[in-house]
């Protein structure tokens, strides 16, 4: 071996991972999730709560200490007065424009400071979590990223306390009736608990988001932390693997086996699924990909308890013996344009070569919906973006892919699957 061209390699390698972590470059590491149903909803405001120099800065600030305390206040008099009145407490809760607009700018002067902008550099950005706003100065990435946590929080409110539509219309809505007085008391217990712990709202921000996850929560609506962390779990055995994978001997990175639900109560698995399984293993045997990522999440039937990426993983494992190290799973995907966005995340978060393609695998007719211009127009509708720039089409149920880094950023409209 020619240690001195190899040391020389590692020399220019470590330089560039460097430069990019001085410019703030995302990891390719997992974020790591301590409270997943919060982290990945409200992630500004977790890193927040555990950056020592971060929450000692806003909490002293008077202008988000005032409005901290005004919050506070809220929630203690919704108790007061609002009885079985719903709504009364959604609106304590809620952020008016005019509070989103006193903690951006409060949040933008604060960005100022040497702790904050190291705060900005390396958490908010190293997290990929808010990667569409790479190129802003860091007080506007700061006052964007608040303005999607507050807006987010309204959202939770309006619709699991409000019942309002959520998107697309008509899915995805409250559980509970919220305008039954079954749902009110509950609504009493669980502001009684969540304003029990004075403790816990010191920063300005906590009284509504603790109200905002707790009614994700009281829902069940927990889909976005279930399963979560994945490398600690069902992808356990797929990380250890790809450390040691040599790419090169494959002509793609990932087959991406999009899911399909049953239309039926207690189907696990539909038979489309099965049938993009049998066209997933034979290009598997091929060596087409050292990996099969199958996605989808608890979607079809609404309220399903199975997740079609967990079931199919359980199909190729027993039914078609495809070892669980080479299944990487998405369980929370719930359409086909976050299929392809959270399969790019996985392959960023766990080191998959990024500038080599993947292919996309589903029936014929679904994949020629990916394929038309109208997919990355509700992509860009949806996201802002488009997950993938596509390849060659390379059989009726195959279409190559190059990811995008844009796919890191968190979705600030969506609680199930951000």
């Amino acid at each position: 071996m020619d240690t001195t061209r190899t040391g020389r390699v590692g020399r220019v390698l470590l330089f560039f991972w460097c430069c990019c972590l001085a410019v703030g470059a995302p990891a390719h590491a997992p974020l790591e999730l301590r409270n997943p149903l919060q982290d990945k909803n409200f992630y500004l405001l977790s890193a927040i709560e555990r950056t020592p120099a971060a929450r000692a800065l806003i909490q002293v600030d008077p202008t988000l200490a005032g409005i901290g305390a005004a919050k506070r206040t809220a929630l203690s008099e919704s108790l007061r007065v609002c009885a079985a009145d719903v709504p009364c407490y959604a609106r304590a809760m809620r952020w008016t424009d005019n509070e989103i607009a006193q903690a951006r700018a409060a949040l933008g002067t604060l960005a100022g400071n040497a702790a904050m902008n190291r705060f900005v550099d390396s958490v908010l950005r190293q997290s990929g979590m808010f990667q569409r706003y790479s190129a802003d100065a860091n007080s506007v990435l700061v006052q964007k990223a608040w303005e999607d946590a507050a807006r987010k929080m309204n959202r939770a409110i309006d619709i699991f306390a409000m019942g309002q539509a959520s998107r697309p219309a008509g899915t995805d809505l409250a559980v509970y009736d919220v305008k039954s007085p079954a749902f009110a008391r509950m609504m009493q217990i669980m502001v009684a608990v969540v304003g029990s712990d004075p403790r816990s709202f010191e920063l300005f921000f906590q009284s509504s988001l603790h109200f905002a996850v707790e009614l994700l929560r009281l829902h069940g609506r927990d889909d976005a932390g279930r399963h979560e962390p994945l490398e600690a779990g069902e992808n356990r055995a797929v990380v250890a693997r790809m450390r040691a994978t040599a790419w090169g001997q494959f002509p793609y990175t990932m087959i991406v086996v999009l899911g399909s639900g049953p239309d039926r109560d207690g189907v696990a698995l539909s038979a489309v699924g099965r049938l993009r399984l049998i066209l997933a293993v034979r290009e598997f045997h091929e060596k087409r990909a050292p990996f099969l990522l199958v996605s989808g999440g608890n979607v079809h039937p609404n309220l399903t308890p199975y997740s079609e990426a967990l079931e199919m993983k359980k199909a190729l494992i027993t039914q078609f013996g495809i070892p669980e190290s080479a299944i990487l799973v998405d369980p929370q995907a719930r359409r086909t344009t976050t299929n392809l966005r959270n399969a790019v995340r996985l392959m960023y978060r766990y080191g998959v070569p990024f500038d080599r393609k993947g292919l996309i695998l589903t029936d014929q007719l679904h994949s020629a919906t990916i394929e038309a211009p109208a997919f990355a127009e509700r992509c860009v509708r949806d996201f802002g973006y488009v997950p993938v720039r596509m390849g060659a089409r390379v059989s009726p149920f195959d279409l190559e892919f190059i990811p995008s880094i844009d796919s890191l950023h968190a979705d600030a409209l969506d609680l199930l699957d951000p």
